[in-house]
């Protein structure tokens, strides 16, 4: 079992809709029961009460008989036990822990998100920094280091044709991004290499990212 889940699920969710006489009784069961590896125990209130919850009524008195049994109730009726059964020893309970209580644990609401390939990496601030950040800061072109002020989003196919999708922005310095112009990015690496700017392995390896961000392989982080 995961204590950890069971404990912040309990009192995340299920600990705000008990009082706190069912609280007390109901980590008692937990105590006793699942937490030993048990899905059934049999508790006698009359002498068990006297081990639980002291000082929450009147100072220094364990709750009374019946205020155990009508809490039992009042748990049974919030779905979190069920009673089986009545016996000599005292009443045989099975405790369900919060994520097998129906309805307690909200579901996570299904909302709905552009898929990545709808996402604008040009015109949306934080998608831009998304890109940066995918570059590792350094200009996809010729490897300058580039800080949040000083960086554009570049088209890798320059409008119309291209769009603000991640396959075809990258982040550039402003060098790169004024002398490329429409040339199209393959040869405007050669046109870097040929100029000094990069050397044969950085060009290749600048050619090979080149056919990963066009087969939707750079993907940047999302949230």
């Amino acid at each position: 079992m995961d204590i950890k889940k069971i404990i912040e699920d309990f009192q995340d969710f299920l600990a705000p809709k008990l009082d706190t006489y069912e609280q007390a009784i109901y980590l008692y069961i937990l105590r006793h029961s699942r937490l030993q590896g048990h899905n059934e125990i049999v508790i006698g209130f009359k002498s068990a009460r006297r081990r639980m919850a002291f000082g929450v009524g009147e100072k220094g008195k364990p709750m009374a008989e019946h205020t155990s049994y009508e809490k039992l109730r009042s748990l049974a009726e919030k779905g979190c036990l069920l009673i089986l059964d009545k016996e000599r020893d005292g009443t045989r309970l099975q405790l369900l822990i919060p994520s097998e209580i129906d309805g307690l644990i909200p579901e996570k609401e299904a909302i709905a998100e552009l898929s990545l390939d709808e996402m604008n990496f040009f015109e949306v601030p934080e998608n831009r920094l998304r890109i940066l950040q995918r570059e590792d800061h350094t200009c996809f072109y010729c490897l300058r280091k580039l800080t949040k002020s000083n960086y554009v989003i570049e088209h890798v196919i320059s409008r119309p044709a291209g769009d603000n999708s991640f396959r075809n922005v990258v982040a550039a310095c402003r060098d790169c991004n004024n002398r490329k112009g429409n040339t199209s990015a393959e040869d405007f690496l050669r046109d870097l290499y040929r100029s000094g700017h990069l050397n044969a392995k950085e060009m290749e390896h600048r050619l090979s990212r080149l056919e990963l961000l066009r087969n939707g392989e750079l993907k940047p982080n999302l949230p």
